[in-house]
């Protein structure tokens, strides 16, 4: 059976007779939310329409009962003004109505009513949120089966008031523009909380939702009356799954919208063939890229290649990609462990927004969990052995060539010295010790950067002008260079940097630097004394490569140039497909020589948010908060253990994890839940 429905929610209005009402737009967001939820509703189709003209809301009704088969189940909600004319006729307000030509502006009852009476599905539920809205059963077929007994397989009306009522908020008239209308807060409460489930079977069906929403309304305002009327017989329609027992104390009303909704299924949908790939067992998935299917395992890849069956889940899936992207960008490793957080942290948010909890305070809370998990994560780090260096490359890569390899080359580069990977077509892995140099100190300029993904400038057989001092102007030699050149120096103006061409980049580092870059690419190390002299190409070195990021830059020396005893470097070459593992394996294990490392199969994660679960304060939703991220700092072990077939238990205890990948998770999964909580 197919679940759709249409919620029409008018609020704003052209003529000024009508008063603005706030209601319908809040109201509208919080019930689509929980019958897309699919641990609620379990609509496939839910459409809002908002502030839409007449002709607008008659082609949507239409266009949502007329493609129905018997098989399905169908809900339309007004919320709105509710207009009625002195012979009884109720018309249901547009934003182009006019007050006083309803007819030929406004939705009439008899429209509506005709529709849902051929519409072929088996269910069709309407709920009326307006004025008045008990009129529109005047002329009802069989308005005797109303009230509560077990009617309801046909055709089903549930009204927020009499044909003579207005509808209130609280002591509030709806027609003086409420925050929230009653009738429905009611509803939502029922169906968020499961306390409309009256007879306990898990389910909410109509006669149990308009008995709750009878009572609660009755309790709160004894002067509105909502109403209920059916057609047809059989067993009642369902609305919703009420998912446990009756509580004995009833929930808040659920405060996420159908926006986060759509963003929470659209990152699952995402992040579960992510997830698939975690650990040294994780699986390839298979992802269809233009119509043929694809074998991938790196979690970029598949964000990558990713497409939703489902439209609507696109957004929630580019959260994905943004969220490897970041990871990669300031850790190199860690995207799919980074995603599974977030994941784990989003579902437990959704259950949280469901308990009635504000999502600015949960975010508030997630926030202060990440903060507190980055401490934890410093204070319960070790130091890396070197000889733990090749242990904790394979960990990160998957592979035990791949940390042999990188120990080996950082046995003799030391774990901060120069090393770069490069691709190459030959088969397998090969390394070559060279000459070059590792410095702390980036780019001067974002404007250099080549390379977008990583935030890189690459530069291909450069001259290196190396200068003591400030670099206040732009020197003849410099300017007179030809192709691609590094200049490296203490300080740099503003000015140089507008005045340089196209492939000169500027890099300051200290003082301590410049002299071992010289015995790297030869040259002179240059000052502005020596400048007022001639100076020429001569006096300029020359490098292999160069790469430059925002904190640090790295120089590979050639062959023929320099001067004997330059610090010592290394180049790794590896097939195309493993150079962002060993890049990666690369990158761990610098992070780790500085900030310490974990226990591996993020087991050393799990356990932080074991620590971090014990500490949790502040308000109720804040604690809520923090413990959702808390508790979603096991999900990457879950995954590894699950992909791997094993009890978290049985993972190996020789792993090691790097606590700046660690941090770096935390910090990008935070920031990916606290902007999925801001969604409206």
């Amino acid at each position: 059976m197919g679940r759709y429905a249409l919620l029409v929610a008018t609020g704003e209005y052209e003529d000024a007779r009508l008063s603005r009402l706030r209601a319908p737009s809040q109201d509208v967001e919080r019930l689509a939310a929980l019958l897309e939820d699919p641990d609620v509703g379990g609509f496939a189709g839910v459409r809002v329409l908002r502030d839409a003209t007449a002709d607008e809301i008659r082609r949507a009704v239409e266009d949502v009962l007329a493609s129905r088969t018997p098989d399905d189940l169908v809900l339309l909600y007004f919320s709105c003004h509710g207009l009625t004319t002195p012979a009884r006729r109720l018309y249901f307000a547009a934003a182009n109505t006019l007050q006083d030509r309803p007819a030929g502006t406004a939705i009439p009852r008899s429209f509506v009513n005709e529709q849902l009476e051929d519409c072929r599905a088996a269910g069709r539920i309407l709920v009326l949120d307006c004025c008045f809205s008990g009129a529109f059963v005047e002329g009802f077929k069989d308005a005797s089966a109303t009230v509560l007994d077990d009617t309801a397989q046909g055709y089903v009306v549930l009204t927020a008031s009499n044909a003579y009522e207005y509808a209130f908020e609280q002591d509030t008239l709806s027609l003086e523009a409420p925050r929230a209308s009653l009738f429905t807060d009611v509803l939502i409460e029922g169906l968020s909380s499961g306390a409309a489930d009256l007879d306990g079977d898990g389910w909410v069906d109509v006669n149990e939702l308009f008995g709750y929403a009878h009572r609660e309304v009755r309790r709160r305002r004894p002067d509105q009356t909502p109403q209920f009327f059916a057609q047809a017989g059989g067993p009642p329609l369902r609305v919703a799954r009420a998912g446990r027992s009756v509580p004995t104390t009833v929930r808040r009303s659920a405060s996420y919208t159908s926006g986060q909704l759509l963003v929470a299924r659209g990152f699952r949908a995402a992040a579960e063939p992510v997830c698939r790939t975690l650990g040294p067992l994780g699986r390839r998935s298979v992802l269809f890229v233009r119509g043929v299917p694809v074998e991938l395992s790196d979690a970029a890849a598949i964000a990558g290649a990713f497409q939703p069956d489902d439209p609507r889940d696109t957004l929630g899936a580019s959260y994905v990609r943004e969220l490897i992207e970041e990871v990669h960008r300031v850790a190199g490793d860690g995207a799919a462990s980074a995603v599974a957080v977030a994941q784990g942290a989003i579902l437990r948010l959704v259950e949280a927004m469901r308990d009635g909890h504000n999502p600015v305070r949960l975010m508030h809370g997630v926030r202060a969990a990440g903060a507190r998990a980055a401490d934890l994560i410093a204070e319960t780090a070790q130091p890396l052995e070197k000889s733990d260096t090749a242990r904790l490359a394979t960990s990160s890569s998957g592979s035990a060539e791949i940390g042999e390899v990188v120990g080996q080359v950082m046995a003799v580069t030391g774990r901060r010295g120069a090393l770069l990977v490069e691709p190459t077509r030959r088969f397998g892995l090969d390394y070559e010790i060279t000459r070059g140099l590792r410095f702390d100190g980036g780019y001067a300029s974002p404007q250099s950067i080549t390379d977008r993904t990583r935030r890189e400038a690459v530069l291909e057989s450069p001259q290196v002008f190396l200068h003591a001092g400030r670099l206040a102007a732009v020197p003849d030699t410099l300017a007179a260079a030809p192709g691609k050149v590094l200049v490296v120096c203490e300080e740099v103006s503003d000015e140089v940097l507008r005045h340089l061409d196209t492939g000169k980049v500027v890099v300051t580092a200290g003082r301590e630097v410049l002299l071992p870059l010289a015995a790297v690419v030869g040259g002179r190390v240059l000052d502005q004394d020596l400048l007022m002299f001639r100076v020429g190409q001569a006096d300029m070195g020359r490098a292999a490569k160069a790469v430059i990021s925002e904190h640090s830059t790295t120089v590979i020396g050639l062959p023929d140039v320099g001067a004997p005893g330059a610090e010592a470097a290394g180049i790794i070459r590896a097939p195309a497909e493993d150079v962002g593992r060993v890049s990666a394996a690369v990158r761990t294990v610098r992070g780790a020589v500085t900030a310490g490392v974990l226990r591996g199969a993020a087991v050393g994660l799990r356990e932080v948010g074991e620590l971090l679960a014990a500490e949790a304060t502040g308000s109720a939703a804040e604690v809520a908060g923090w413990r959702a991220l808390a508790g979603a700092l096991s999900e990457p072990s879950r995954w590894i253990a699950e992909n791997a077939a094993v009890e978290i238990t049985d993972l190996d205890p020789l792993l090691i994890d790097s606590a700046e990948t660690a941090r770096a998770v935390v910090a990008a999964a935070t920031a990916t839940t606290a902007r999925f909580l801001l969604v409206a």
